[in-house]
């Protein structure tokens, strides 16, 4: 069984050996909300909320290759949508994700439309031949 919990500081150090075992480089900060999802005690799937001045960014969504197309993403997303309620988040999937992130809100959005750190961060994937593509959750109204 999968449960999702909001990491505690001291997981800090086992989020950042999962991900190398995923191959992502991106960092931890301690303003980060990270959720994860163990499944007997090991850490399979995380996720970071990383909050901004007046918004979130979802960043580092990944599960372990063994434990994919088994629901724990969505698991995952619908646990950030708790905590995106009233709060504007933005992400930048792999295109072919468009229709995984739609399902909890997200919308395909304009490089125009987004905050300066956003588009900088989209233009510098797409220099390096990635594709992926900016999207944004608005508050529930």
């Amino acid at each position: 069984m999968t449960a999702i919990t909001q990491a505690k500081p001291d997981d800090a150090e086992d989020i950042k050996a999962f991900y190398r075992q995923c191959g992502y480089g991106g960092g931890l900060s301690e303003k980060d909300l990270i959720l994860i999802a163990r499944s007997e005690a090991k850490i399979i799937g995380a996720v970071r909320l990383c909050l901004e001045t007046d918004f979130f960014v979802l960043r580092g969504m990944q599960v372990l290759a063994p434990f994919q197309r088994q629901g724990i993403g969505k698991q995952l997303l619908q646990s950030c949508t708790e905590h995106l309620v009233d709060r504007v988040c933005y992400c930048i999937p792999w295109q072919h994700l468009r229709s995984f992130y739609q399902l909890a809100g997200f919308q395909e959005v304009s490089p125009s439309k987004v905050p300066v750190l956003l588009r900088e961060r989209f233009n510098n994937y797409i220099s390096r031949g990635m594709s992926v593509m900016l999207m944004c959750r608005l508050p529930a109204s």
